[in-house]
């Protein structure tokens, strides 16, 4: 009698109840919600970095193309959706009327990107200054930014 008395106190159910279920899931949870935040941000900061980047490049690359006198033109960078062109002006007035758009370097930029504060700018042959000193806002999945021309051609970045 004593030994099946002690095997019904060790023979007892074992297993995983739904009170430590729920809890290891709700564990779970938040470490995803808590790693997947961090990834977006991660994300915000790259698309960003990244497009602020390829602006302040492709407007630098129009002012050396045009200190250097390549191809004897002017150049300029126009803005046209979610697309950069860098581009020769020739004996054109502006982007519209630029004399051989096969110059065209064009510059994807995310959809997610909205610039405001944009205008065509044109680059001074051989002195390399800017036609237009606009204040460029520039803003990807919620991070904000400015970037701006001096009238000496210098480009101010965040």
């Amino acid at each position: 009698m004593k030994n099946l008395i002690h095997e019904k106190k060790t023979s007892g159910k074992k297993g995983v109840t739904l009170i430590e279920l729920l809890i290891v899931l709700a564990i779970i949870a938040i470490t995803g919600l808590s790693v997947s935040f961090g990834a977006a941000q991660l994300l915000s900061q790259s698309y960003f970095n990244n497009t602020v980047e390829r602006l302040v490049h492709t407007l630098r690359t129009a002012q050396s193309y045009s200190t250097s006198g390549r191809g004897d033109s002017v150049w300029g960078v126009h803005l046209d959706g979610d697309t950069l062109t860098l581009f020769a002006l020739g004996t054109g007035t502006d982007f519209a009327t630029r004399e051989d758009p096969s110059f065209d370097a064009e510059t994807p930029l995310p959809s997610s990107v909205t610039i405001t504060g944009w205008q065509d700018i044109y680059f001074d042959k051989l002195r390399g200054l800017p036609s237009a000193t606009p204040n460029i806002l520039i803003e990807v999945l919620g991070r904000s930014g400015a970037i701006s021309l001096t009238t000496e051609g210098a480009v101010n970045r965040p």
